[in-house]
């Protein structure tokens, strides 16, 4: 880690920018309509919070030989986790996009998936540079990108959806910012493994 890049940003550029993020997620969660407002709000946040400095996360991708290796490494957490969930009885529900329709699903999930990437690696790169060591940043990431899927898996239970969404989305968020910081800092290489696992997730 020691040879990330960290980006300039302020306090108060950080404060303004998680604003716009929770107005977006707002906008997200309470019209179905506005599948954007991540995108839109997390591309906004990104130039103010970094302004010119982010530049570098968005790169030419190298290595890209770890995107297929972050995708397995998630379905085999994933697998193990819910053999665990279901050993202990816990039923947990399953990904709503999966009932949704096929066709606009595909069209809107990478620009939906950059805006998650722009709010993760976002929370990343800020707590990084305010001081934080990568471990503390990286799972304050899990953390809040976990928190933000609640609602879409609350399964009637406080405690059980939130074991889902940190141990299955927390834990994916872990491992793209490993991802996205291996090799050269790339939101590219990020998006894709996410797009990846997202599309695999949906097939079966």
């Amino acid at each position: 880690m020691k040879s990330a890049t960290t980006f300039h940003t302020s306090a108060g550029r950080l404060s303004l920018a998680a604003l716009l993020l929770l107005i977006g997620y707002g906008c997200l969660m309470l019209f179905p309509w506005a599948w954007w407002a991540l995108l839109v709000s997390g591309a906004l946040a990104w130039l103010v919070a970094f302004n010119s400095s982010g530049r570098v996360a968005f790169g030419r991708p190298r290595r890209l030989w770890l995107v297929p290796l972050g995708v397995l490494l998630y379905f085999g957490v994933s697998i193990l986790v819910g053999i665990g969930a279901r050993t202990v009885g816990l039923k947990w529900t399953e990904n709503p996009a999966a009932a949704a329709a096929w066709w606009p699903l595909i069209a809107q999930l990478p620009l939906m998936l950059m805006g998650e990437e722009l709010l993760g690696i976002g929370v990343l790169e800020g707590a990084r540079a305010q001081g934080c060591p990568w471990w503390v940043s990286t799972l304050l990431s899990g953390l809040v990108f976990g928190l933000m899927h609640f609602f879409d898996y609350w399964d009637g239970s406080l405690g059980s959806t939130l074991l889902h969404v940190l141990l299955l989305q927390g834990v994916a968020r872990l491992i793209l910012n490993r991802i996205y910081i291996a090799g050269g800092q790339s939101i590219w290489r990020s998006w894709l493994t996410h797009l990846l696992i997202d599309l695999v997730a949906l097939a079966i």
